[in-house]
């Protein structure tokens, strides 16, 4: 996160001699190039304006450069007006936390505890936390307890910055007499002196492990005795000692004492680097004394020191000092990739004395870790998308941290009902199924990047599905991966029908009952119910079926005019029942239309149209043969012919022939099937479409018949259609 972090420490340092003089070291850190370099890409040349929604970056832009400005009252302006308009956007834990930053700087410290608060409570595991003040994260804390929070206050203001040197000064330490005058009876390791000092170090580490040898150390010192001179008689001197000479012999005893100077103001390191922090330590002792380094940062920075000189040699401890000797040394550190822009790390770093091990002195480091803080949004061109249209996404990549971001690369997952359009992949390679993956990029402090992605909607979406796609951000160095999703897209209502068949001219008898079967699918995407209408000339009647469990017609289910409700996408097959009149003429047509109509929306209604032609068998006798006058004994032929002009064959055919009694058959050809009361009958099983027989019949008159007499012959022909109707 690019920002400014207001952090106040207060350390106490203490000298052998004089009282204890409070330093206050105030750090500053600022990032107003870095803020610059992202208001000038922003708003010059990354992103350009949405189209949806134009104003949401513009806001968001104009809110964070007012506060770098430290314009705090427009900053405020900006933000809750971003909050307000955009709730959804997923640049909404920025502007909370913009937000109760410029109501800190301003002094309502009430609103500050309220959208600091807030942004807590939204985003519980935000790593952002180690970046508050520490002043406003207590602001949260008592607005959380419902305490009282003043509603203004004065605008914090740093302390002052001592002049000092770049290390801070510990306390010298000597021997001093007291104030009877006598010697001393503890050094720089002194109890008093040290007791308050262990006592802090208990308080503050407590259930650690330094605060444990606190606890002993503060056990011994309570037992400490003061050192007592010893007397004793001089060993003997040349000459005779001088009577009533005596002698006192004191021995200068050998005290630990230690300076350790750190670094004052923390300093900023990027994430995953390997520094170097140095440090200066002085033997104060009165003799020579070896020093243990130890510290409290956790294994995460792997830690270790070494001298100035050689530092790739890790010491434990230091060479042996002599008194007011100095030793020049690093703290080497691994910044933690984890760690978040801004993130404020302060640890103690201990010197322990190797001859008196109850005297040692501790200093804490402070420093800042600067990262990437890489962003993204997805965001659709439109909110609603009907199936068969194109939706584009527009992906922007910002990086508002203070360090580079390298090895950046990001995958897509789309949601099934998208497939990608090819041609606006923009760089992206295809994946597992419905994931597309970028190449690396490099987005540097302040920069951001751009793309576009663009997908069909399969027909077969449903209404009313909101569609995300998700995009898992991916930095190799530092090591980051983060999720984030884009606003729905909501799949728009669709009525649709669709009704096809495999009959759309049909051939019948007269009379007969014909089935017409079409299928109807609903190609909407919501579950909806057809009606059913259809239109035929007078004379046919119709009906609609729906297709049961077989292809008997006992098991079809009559239909009322309206089928379903039907699935998106489901079919069923529907029977159109028409009965031909018995009087249609051979030949002729009727014309049927089906009309299906989603009852969600009559404007788009499915039609088909069949048409039935009426087919019969049209039989004729046609009679040829030699008329008029005939002798008694004369043959004659009497040829007759069947031919069918129908367009169905003929079935069952009798021919019959009625011939007087005065006539007797000579020959037949065929031979006739029968005979009964001068008749004689033909048989045929079947005469087809245009097809023609002919029978052959020879007769004569009888002698005995009469001249003048007229005899008349008969022939009639009757047949069957295939339905079993008679002609």
């Amino acid at each position: 996160m690019m920002q400014v972090l207001f952090d106040q420490q207060i350390i106490y340092q203490k000298r052998f001699f004089g009282k204890a003089r409070k330093v206050g070291i105030v750090n500053m850190h600022t990032q107003g190039v870095r803020f610059a370099l992202l208001l000038v890409i922003l708003l010059h040349c990354s992103i350009p304006v949405h189209a949806a929604e134009p104003d949401e970056y513009t806001v968001f832009i104009s809110g964070f450069t007012a506060f770098q400005n430290q314009d705090y009252k427009t900053a405020v302006e900006k933000m809750s007006f971003f909050l307000k308009e955009y709730p959804a956007t997923p640049m909404r834990d920025m502007a909370l936390f913009w937000l109760a930053r410029a109501h800190f700087r301003l002094g309502n410290r009430h609103d500050a505890a309220r959208c600091i608060a807030q942004f807590f409570r939204e985003n519980p595991d935000t790593p952002l936390r180690s970046s508050v003040e520490d002043e406003l994260a207590a602001l949260a804390v008592g607005y959380e307890k419902d305490e009282i929070v003043a509603a203004t206050a004065e605008k914090p203001r740093p302390a002052p910055v001592p002049a000092t040197a770049p290390f801070s000064v510990a306390a010298p330490a000597s021997p001093v007499p007291d104030k009877k005058g006598e010697p001393p009876t503890v050094t720089a390791g002194n109890g008093k002196r040290r007791k308050p000092e262990y006592r802090r170090v208990k308080e503050r580490y407590h259930g650690t492990g330094a605060a444990e040898v606190t606890e002993e150390r503060l056990k011994v010192l309570s037992g400490e005795k003061a050192a007592v001179a010893r007397e004793s008689a001089l060993p003997g001197l040349p000459g005779k000692p001088e009577k009533g000479l005596h002698v006192v012999t004191l021995e200068v005893e050998q005290f630990a004492s230690v300076e350790l100077n750190v670094p004052p103001h923390p300093e900023k390191y990027k994430v995953g680097a390997r520094v170097s922090i140095p440090f200066e330590l002085i033997n104060r002792g009165n003799g020579g004394d070896g020093f243990l380094l130890e510290t409290g940062f956790p294994g995460e920075f792997a830690p270790l020191f070494a001298s100035a000189v050689k530092p790739e040699k890790p010491i434990t401890v230091t060479p042996q000092l002599t008194a007011r000797e100095k030793f020049r040394g690093v703290l080497i550190l691994s910044i933690p990739e984890a760690h978040v822009d801004g993130r404020k790390s302060v640890f103690p770093v201990k010197a322990v004395s190797k001859f008196d091990r109850d005297v040692s002195v501790s200093r804490e480091v402070s420093l800042v870790s600067l990262a990437p803080l890489l962003r993204m949004v997805l965001k659709p061109d439109k909110e609603q998308v009907r199936p068969g249209e194109t939706v584009s996404y527009r992906i922007a990549l910002l990086n508002l941290g203070s360090a580079a971001a390298e090895g950046v690369s990001f995958s897509v997952t789309c949601p099934s009902q998208y497939e990608p359009v090819e041609s606006s992949s923009d760089g992206f390679r295809g994946g597992e199924k419905s994931v597309l993956v970028s190449g690396e990029t490099a987005v540097g402090p302040g920069e951001s990047r751009e793309f576009s992605l663009a997908f069909r909607l399969k027909d077969e979406a449903l209404a009313g599905q909101e569609l995300f796609c998700r995009a898992e951000l991916i930095n190799r160095k530092p090591r980051f991966r983060e999720t984030f999703l884009s606003p729905a897209a909501v799949v728009e209502k669709v009525n649709g029908v669709s009704a096809r068949t495999g009959s759309d001219r049909l051939t019948v008898l007269p009379g007969q009952r014909a089935v017409i079967p079409f299928t109807v699918t609903n190609t909407g995407n919501v579950r909806e119910s057809f009606s059913l209408k259809a239109s035929a000339p007078s004379g046919v009647r119709y009906a609609f079926f729906r297709s049961g469990d077989d292809a008997s017609p006992q098991s079809d289910e009559p239909v009322s005019g309206v089928i379903g409700p039907l699935a998106p996408q489901e079919e069923t097959t529907v029977k159109l029942e028409v009965f031909a009149p018995s009087d249609a003429a051979d030949g002729t047509e009727a014309p049927i239309e089906v009309a299906v109509e989603p009852e969600g929306n009559r404007e788009a209604p499915a039609s088909l149209s069949a048409r039935l032609r009426f087919s019969r068998p049209v039989v004729e006798l046609e009679t040829t043969g030699k008329g008029g006058r005939l002798k008694p004994g004369e043959i004659s032929q009497l040829v007759l012919g069947i031919v069918n002009h129908g367009s169905a064959a003929a079935r069952d055919l009798e021919v019959r022939s009625m011939l007087p009694d005065r006539l007797e058959v000579v020959a037949s050809d065929p031979p006739f099937d029968g005979s009964q009361s001068g008749e004689r009958v033909w048989r045929l099983a079947e005469l087809g479409p245009g097809e023609k027989r002919g029978i052959v019949l020879l007769f004569r008159i009888k002698t005995d018949v009469a001249a003048g007499t007229n005899l008349r012959i008969e022939n009639l022909v009757r047949y069957r259609d295939s339905q079993g109707n008679s002609y």
